[in-house]
């Protein structure tokens, strides 16, 4: 716990704000702490304006030109520089535009692609539903008066001597060609 003399004695060695807290401390008012506000300093004051002219001397015609060539030009360049902006900026507006519209053109494609190969699978899935070997014999033997083979008309040949027989025909006919000529 703090006495009154310990808080004085502590307030002789603090700062001003302290002090003046001390000395605008009332026992007959309240026991708040009085308002302070502090006093504005260097940065809240305003320096008053003052207009300093050091144009003393007129300037000549050609200086005003100049001058007045030098502001065109950076006028101009300026405006050079504000349109190539501006064209910039409505160049990607365009690009944005064209880009969504081939973007919903493709979607509109992938979708007509999908339905495309939907349709395939469906058409494939009737074709192998209709085609069947039944079906196939059917329409061979009906439609196209085939036949079906009998065991008996069918015949096989044994490759390596048909072979033999192809070479010994083939080397006849040359020693004829080699006679007749």
């Amino acid at each position: 716990m703090t006495s009154s003399n310990d808080f004085r004695r502590y307030s002789y060695f603090a700062d001003i704000e302290t002090t003046d807290a001390i000395n605008a401390f009332s026992l007959t008012r309240s026991s708040a702490a009085p308002k302070y506000e502090p006093e504005p300093t260097g940065a809240g004051k305003r320096r008053p304006l003052r207009v300093k002219s050091t144009n003393e001397k007129l300037k000549t015609r050609e200086e005003l030109l100049a001058e007045q060539r030098m502001a065109f030009a950076k006028a101009l360049t300026v405006l050079v520089v504000l349109g190539l902006a501006v064209s910039m900026f409505f160049g990607m507006l365009f690009t944005y535009a064209k880009k969504n519209e081939y973007t919903r053109e493709i979607a509109s494609l992938k979708t007509e692609l999908s339905r495309e190969m939907n349709q395939n699978i469906c058409t494939n899935a009737e074709l192998d539903a209709l085609v069947s070997f039944e079906q196939i014999e059917d329409y061979a033997v009906n439609k196209l008066g085939m036949v079906k083979l009998q065991s008996d008309q069918i015949k096989y040949i044994d490759v390596e001597q048909y072979k033999a027989q192809r070479e010994a025909a083939q080397k006849q006919q040359q020693e004829e060609a080699k006679q007749a000529g």
